[in-house]
């Protein structure tokens, strides 16, 4: 029989590792969370198992997952240790270090993966790749979970979760503020948001594809990796008096002009040159719209 487990924290990651956990045969002995909408689609999705509102009724179990937002880590530890002082816990912050659980068996387990849905965050965890750092007990048990479940896993030292997590952010959130402002230039071409979404995300599909094919910087296309000096011109000057997708778009391109470089991309050094003068002459005006 696998481990038993109890959970606090019933939102989507906590929830989704429930679901998660108990198909691989692990005994979920209690499941907390304040809301009540939580507990109920709890029972809904994993059957008879104990659910409560009051950390007072957790049931000893060999590992005790704290699936609450960041903030809240380090009171549930506390209340947890004082009456669980040799069990296993386990936090999911992908910034927070296993420390904050306080002096005992301890583990940080992050999947690195985005958690819109419960449905969709299932569907994504036996691809993902976790991080964990913790104790030797702790990093046992995250290993076999993490197989358990299907999934890949990375040992980090506490150090460097902060710029790890940073990077998931990039990735991940930054990626929707990159098809807000796509979305935002198109709008204000005379384009109908809901006619070019769906366009846009197979564009932005095909890129990842692409990326995961061919690596990046060499998955990058468009005018800058050519080269078309001209293009870019036509595009800062579309951009006149809109200042916030110019800063926006300056920004992006002088990265993207770092990065050609540091890849050794073959655009030609005269084109680089050029396009570089362009947006740093951009970036001295400003508009109003």
């Amino acid at each position: 029989m696998k481990d038993s487990v109890s959970i606090v924290g019933l939102g989507r990651v906590g929830t989704a590792l429930a679901v998660a956990l108990q198909e691989k045969g692990y005994v979920l002995k209690s499941l907390i969370d304040l809301d009540a909408s939580a507990l109920e689609r709890a029972r809904s999705l994993l059957g008879e198992v104990p659910v409560s509102s009051s950390l007072e009724d957790i049931a000893p179990a060999q590992a005790v997952l704290i699936t609450v937002r960041d903030d809240s880590i380090s009171p549930v530890a506390s209340h947890l240790r004082r009456n669980l002082p040799q069990t296993l816990l386990v936090h999911t912050s992908g910034l927070h270090p296993s420390l904050l659980l306080g002096e005992g068996p301890r583990l940080a387990m992050h999947p690195l993966q985005s958690f819109a849905h419960v449905k969709e965050a299932l569907e994504n965890l036996s691809s993902s790749l976790f991080s964990l750092e913790g104790d030797a007990l702790g990093l046992e048990w995250g290993m076999r979970v993490v197989e358990d479940l299907g999934g890949r896993w990375m040992v980090l030292e506490a150090a460097q979760k902060p710029l790890y997590h940073l990077a998931a952010c990039i990735a991940s959130n930054y990626l929707i503020t990159l098809l807000h402002e796509a979305l935002k230039a198109m709008e204000g071409a005379g384009l109908r948001r809901e006619e070019v979404l769906p366009g846009l995300l197979a564009l932005m599909k095909g890129t990842l594809r692409n990326a995961e094919n061919l690596g990046v910087p060499r998955a990058l296309t468009g005018p800058m990796v050519r080269g078309d000096v001209g293009t870019v011109k036509s595009h800062l000057l579309a951009l006149e008096g809109w200042e916030d997708l110019g800063t926006f778009y300056r920004f992006m391109g002088t990265r993207t002009l770092d990065m050609i470089k540091e890849g050794a991309l073959p655009t030609p050094t005269d084109a680089l040159e050029a396009m570089a003068e362009l947006l740093n002459r951009g970036s001295s005006r400003s508009g109003g719209r």
